[in-house]
């Protein structure tokens, strides 16, 4: 199945392993090199905090929600300084490293 990326927007994600909501998609990294998805940008609570959820952590991109396999999330900024630091190293893209800190 084909979706378009902005479908996704707005959509609220949740982990599996606690059917706690994570928080709900703003944005979606997409590598433009290889046109893969690489991860959605999550935004939750009352700060608006941003977070990252690797795509290699979906599960299930559904119609009403996306389920994580985890309720792990990664900082924005660790998220950044990881990819960034395998863009320029032969170490695996970003989505395929350890994201749990």
């Amino acid at each position: 199945m084909i979706r378009r990326t902005s479908d996704l927007i707005g959509r609220p994600v949740v982990s599996s392993d606690s059917g706690k909501k994570l928080g709900t998609i703003t944005d979606v990294l997409v590598d433009e090199s290889e046109g893969r998805l690489v991860g959605l940008v999550l935004q939750h609570g009352w700060l608006k905090s941003e977070e990252v959820l690797p795509a290699a952590a979906v599960q299930t991109l559904g119609t009403d929600a996306v389920v994580s396999r985890s309720s792990e999330l990664m900082d924005a900024n660790q998220w950044r300084e990881r990819h960034a630091r395998t863009s320029r190293s032969d170490e695996p893209p970003a989505d395929q490293l350890p994201w749990n800190g």
